[in-house]
């Protein structure tokens, strides 16, 4: 017979915090936070999966860049979770409560033309800028400025890693000129 485990603290339960912020503000901001938690580690799921296998003529490149691309993610809702808990919430975890509050998709399973992959993380990166400017929004009219401040340096780095993964998708440029006669 397994042990029963009692449970001191329910996902959608918020408790007081430290900051002195109303339950009413916290608790939104949890909720709107661990949907950024939950797409975060989608995008975080999908550029492993690109990193892993990515191929071609900048393989190397790519490969890394990804690399770098999930590990700065790591790091970023690694602070979204403690900040989560900092409010008196829990941040998401179980890969199904992590589907159901993402506001974004991972991609098939499968490979695609690395072209579309690209457009995929380009994509999930510009939805997540958008929604977090949403969520900047919010947390500025809550007066939760502390939340508002890490989402801001996080959207920061967002934009970056959707800016450098763009420049792959553009058309070369080195291309050699005929002079016109």
């Amino acid at each position: 017979m397994g042990t029963q485990h009692e449970l001191r603290q329910g996902l959608n339960v918020v408790r007081d915090n430290p900051f002195g912020l109303p339950q009413a503000t916290a608790s939104q901001m949890v909720e709107l936070l661990n949907r950024d938690l939950a797409s975060m580690f989608t995008l975080y799921h999908q550029y492993h999966k690109h990193h892993w296998i990515v191929e071609g003529a900048q393989f190397l490149e790519l490969h890394l860049l990804l690399e770098e691309h999930y590990t700065e993610l790591h790091a970023q809702f690694d602070e979204v979770a403690e900040r989560l808990v900092a409010l008196g919430g829990l941040p998401v975890t179980a890969p199904v409560e992590i589907e159901r509050h993402a506001y974004i998709q991972h991609e098939p399973e499968g490979m695609f033309d690395l072209r579309e992959m690209l457009e995929h993380d380009v994509e999930m990166e510009s939805t997540i800028a958008k929604t977090m400017r949403e969520h900047i929004t919010t947390a500025n009219r809550l007066g939760d400025y502390g939340s508002e401040t890490m989402l801001k340096t996080i959207l920061e780095a967002t934009e970056k890693r959707a800016a450098f993964l763009e420049k792959h998708l553009m058309r070369e440029s080195l291309s050699k000129r005929i002079p016109v006669k």
